[in-house]
């Protein structure tokens, strides 16, 4: 049971003394012990009686300790009697002597323990694993050696611009220079048809009587011959200088197949037969063709982009969207684009293996057939070297680049050549902006209506402010609108943009979204009945229809047409890098009749990032362009992939001559069947395998 004070005890506990003389009383203090004073102070237990109180003075009382107590025997202090203040000594406990230490002190290691003796067979592991690894590093150290080598090699042996000029302004006056080549090519020319002229005559199914002065059309020949490859110099000089180089081409291996007909032409002279001048005439006059396709094509391509203020090149980005290469539009480099345009075709590449090889071939075969026949070996080489020269490669890339640079320079555009046409070619996705499909003169206003209280200034203000942050094509209609109706200027607080076809903002304070029908409904702002218009931006503010701005949308007859190159493109496909959400795929299968299958429609979020200004592209440029319309744009990069599919077909093309004419030669000549292996044969096998070289060069031109 919990006890309570009683009140009196409570006013007890609160007294204090209040006069002096019951405060100066003296007070009546308990009496302890000393077995309680040792106990609270040690706990010393008391075995004595305690001896009677002395009187204890001011001075501090020491206690002398016992004679008893240095024997060893315990015997308590005595306390002293009487006073306020008890001290008491400290007890000393006696301690130990401590031993002496040295002066300096020094650390004495523990002795190592003794080594086991080697295990044998772990020594041999040991032992193999080191030359391992010495062999793995030796391995290692040979494979960077030949690593670094292929490197060196691959840079020795990368590509070099054909010529290296200072400024595409040096380059165009060199080309233009050149001009001269036409009246060489028209004497070269005039040449090859008296050679062809000749042998016409000396042919005895044909001319019949003038086939008994074989040895002077022969030597006739010889002399056309010459006088071509006077008037084609340069082409002989670059063969030689190529040679020097141990680099051997397609104008080395002209040049020795040259040298082989004007020596065996000697000996044709002598017995009256007739030698290979014409067919070597004929790849004299291809060559200087060729030569002059491309120095006009490349002159061309100069004078285009020297008109050009601020060229825009179609680059390519590698991975750009979804793992794919895309075609985008970014600011040219003029010196890049010269230096590019220099750089050697993929026949002239080519060449360079083919060449030597069936230089060697023919030279085997020839060696063969005359050691089998007792042929002359000058009469079996040069007609099998003339056989397995590539003819149609000599202008399978500066034919088709020539007429399109012709075209191009029309249209203010231009290709940096063969590498130009390999970046722009392959499976790639065009990119595809607002203005490309329909430019800004051809979205219209139809007519404006407004719903609500608010003014027509502040609605205007409120779309284009939106537009202008959304980067879409509509932004020049708006900006008329803004002009003629004096709308007032906003700044967007925050903007998103919707995957349902609009776009979102809140200006101040006021929740803005503009986009489709479609887009209203869905986001549930409430439409009049009856509103029906496809062809419309709606706008509501705060969750209410404020305005319908009426628009028509032209096609352009320029863009229907790139569009539809493009599609025939094949690899070639349109990538919609829109920010008007009123164009869509369906959109322009309504107003370009294009199956939307074969158009890309990314995400809003990847539109507007494919469709940045912003983002720097670093990308190999592959054309050139005066002005970035889409007409342009899509004729550029269709034009480069028909450079490059026209002359890779061409090139086949001649090979697949020179392998089956190369076999067909060395039958003949290995029969000893003269007759066949004629300079007439050989002479049409030549011209009918270059007509389809001529006819795809043409049709890529036309293209």
């Amino acid at each position: 049971m919990k006890q309570t004070r009683r009140p009196e005890d409570e006013e007890q506990l609160n007294k204090t003394p209040e006069t002096p003389a019951a405060a100066d009383a003296p007070q009546e203090e308990p009496a302890y012990s000393l077995e309680e004073i040792m106990n609270e102070f040690g706990g010393w237990t008391k075995r004595d009686a305690p001896a009677p109180a002395e009187p204890v003075t001011d001075e501090t009382v020491r206690l002398a300790v016992p004679a008893a107590e240095a024997k060893g025997e315990e015997k308590p202090a005595e306390p002293p009697a009487g006073g306020d203040t008890i001290r008491f000594t400290p007890v000393e406990e006696e301690k130990a002597p401590e031993p002496e230490r040295p002066a300096v002190w020094t650390y004495r290691g523990e002795p190592d323990p003794e080594r086991p003796a080697p295990d044998p067979k772990e020594a041999r592991e040991l032992a193999r694993a080191e030359r391992r690894e010495k062999r793995q590093a030796e391995k290692r150290r040979r494979q960077l050696e030949r690593f670094q080598k292929k490197e060196a090699r691959k840079k020795r042996a990368q590509e070099q611009p054909e010529h290296t000029f200072a400024s595409p302004e040096a380059a165009y006056a060199f080309y233009a220079a050149a001009s001269g080549t036409r009246l060489r090519l028209l004497v070269s020319t005039l040449l090859c048809l008296g050679s062809v002229l000749l042998l016409v005559l000396s042919t005895p199914l044909i001319t019949g009587a003038f086939s008994d002065h074989a040895a002077v059309f022969s030597a006739a020949m010889l002399g056309l011959l010459l006088l071509q490859a006077v008037c084609s110099y340069d082409v002989c000089l670059s063969g030689v200088i190529a040679l020097l180089r141990f680099r051997f081409d397609q104008y080395s291996m002209l040049f020795l197949a040259l040298c082989a007909v004007a020596a065996d032409a000697f000996f044709a002279v002598a017995e009256g037969r007739t030698p290979f001048c014409t067919v070597a005439g004929i790849l004299l006059l291809l060559a200087l063709w060729g030569r002059d396709l491309l120095y006009d094509a490349r002159r061309r391509s100069l004078r285009a982009i020297s008109n050009m203020d601020e060229p825009v090149a179609a680059i390519r980005e590698e991975k750009a969207w979804h793992g794919y290469d895309c075609i985008f539009r970014a600011p040219g480099d003029a010196e890049q684009f010269a230096v590019q345009l220099e750089m050697p075709d993929a026949g002239s590449r080519i060449m360079r293996v083919w060449a030597p090889v069936m230089t060697a071939v023919t030279l085997a075969l020839s060696v063969l057939t005359s050691l089998r026949t007792g042929e002359h070996f000058l009469w079996a080489w040069s007609a099998m070297l003339l056989a397995s020269f590539p003819a149609g490669i000599l202008i399978a890339y500066a034919k088709p680049f020539s007429a399109l640079a012709r075209r191009l320079y029309r249209a203010g555009a231009a290709i940096a050549g063969w590498q130009g046409a390999q970046i722009l070619s392959g499976e790639a996705g065009l990119i595809v902006e607002d203005a490309d499909l329909f430019p800004p003169q051809n979205v219209t206003q139809g007519g404006m209506k407004l719903y609500g209280s608010r003014p027509a200034p502040m609605v205007i203000g409120y779309a284009n402010a939106v537009v202008q942050t959304a980067g879409s094509g509509l932004v020049p209609l708006f900006e008329q609108m803004m002009h003629d109706q004096n709308g007032r200027r906003y700044t967007v607080d925050t903007f998103r943009r919707y995957e349902g076809g609009g776009l979102g903002a809140t200006i101040r304070g006021d929740v803005v979204l503009m986009g489709s029908i479609a887009f209203m409904k869905l986001m549930r702002v409430r439409v009049p009945e009856g509103t029906r218009l496809k062809q419309a931006v709606y706008l509501s503010v705060n969750g209410e229809l404020t305005a319908v701005f009426a628009l028509n949308y032209a096609p352009a007859e320029s863009v229907r047409a790139g569009l539809s190159a493009v599609l025939r493109a094949g690899s070639l496909v349109p990538v919609l890098a829109t920010r008007d959400f009123m164009i869509t795929p369906q959109f322009l299968k309504l107003r370009y009749k294009i199956p939307p299958e074969h158009i890309e429609f990314p995400i809003v979020e990847e539109r507007a990032r494919l469709s940045s200004q912003e983002i720097p592209r670093t990308g190999p440029q592959g054309a050139l362009m005066a002005r970035s319309s889409f007409a342009s744009f899509a004729g550029s990069v269709v034009s480069a992939r028909t450079l490059r599919g026209a002359a890779i077909i061409a090139m086949i093309v001649a090979l697949a001559g020179s392998v089956l004419g190369t076999a067909l030669m060395f039958f003949l000549t290995f029969l000893g069947s003269s007759f066949s292996a004629s300079c007439w044969n050989l002479f049409l096998y030549t011209v009918l395998w270059l007509i389809p070289g001529l006819l795809t060069a043409l049709l890529a031109g036309r293209a």
